[in-house]
């Protein structure tokens, strides 16, 4: 019984560990293409600009 309870546990502890290094992996080699490529270096920031705020609209009355 034992024996099933820490295989269970090592199988989950592994598949988590494999998921994370998955992720990691495409991040930080798979991304490479990507407008804001992630870097642990701190190297060159972008700055985003705000979008413009949306035009005015002005409220048209039908006519009768």
């Amino acid at each position: 019984m034992r024996g099933r309870v820490r295989d269970r546990v090592i199988g989950i502890a592994l598949g988590i560990l494999l998921g994370l290094a998955v992720i990691v992996l495409f991040l930080f080699l798979g991304s490479r293409n990507t407008i804001d490529e992630p870097s642990i270096s701190g190297g060159t920031t972008t700055q985003t600009q705000p979008a413009a705020p949306p035009a005015k609209v002005q409220n048209q009355k039908p006519s009768k």
